[in-house]
């Protein structure tokens, strides 16, 4: 478990465990929704991956959680896992071994706390440790005032697109930081 201290409130990083996931629910709802309609495709979708990656089961996926106190529940979820084939033309060699950026979902009532860089920066030591050499990811077209600044600023800028990917008529840029 990992601690940082944001102005007054202490808060840590862990592992993200089964209980975390029906918490993290309505987060994952404000963000997964368009013009006020949950996405509960998403929602589903991504709570499912989540459980998998619990447990002794052979998984390639990691998800952290933020606490604002240690046992707390959880103010944001960021995890990463297999590559996605869409992203292999942009790994730095062919060799590379490389993965992707699966969640990145802070509450919106702990957004501008530096939550997010505090994960991301987690995520990028423990997929290092695991032996990766870089990450790639993408992020929906919705994110694009939300998240598209924040992923330049953590890995400069992005290093081209995808049509179509996360939907038809998409273009999504794509990121690529070194480990």
């Amino acid at each position: 478990m990992t601690y940082f201290r944001k102005e007054e409130k202490l808060f840590s990083v862990d592992d993200l465990k089964e209980e975390d996931i029906e918490l993290l629910d309505p987060t994952l709802r404000w963000w997964m929704s368009e013009q006020g309609q949950v996405r509960e495709e998403e929602v589903r979708g991504t709570k499912e991956r989540m459980r998998t990656s619990i447990g002794g089961d052979a998984h390639d996926d990691v998800y952290i959680v933020a606490r604002e106190r240690a046992g707390g529940p959880p103010a944001g979820v960021m995890g990463f896992g297999s590559l996605d084939a869409h992203f292999s033309p942009y790994r730095s060699a062919a060799d590379a071994k490389a993965v992707g950026l699966l969640t990145a979902f802070i509450s919106p009532d702990y957004r501008g706390q530096g939550l997010g860089k505090v994960l991301i920066t987690e995520v990028f030591h423990k997929a290092r440790t695991a032996g990766c050499k870089e990450i790639i990811w993408s992020s929906n077209p919705r994110y694009r005032e939300t998240a598209w600044q924040f992923y330049t600023a953590m890995a400069g800028n992005h290093i081209g697109t995808i049509d179509d990917f996360f939907f038809p008529g998409s273009l999504s840029l794509v990121w690529r930081k070194s480990l």
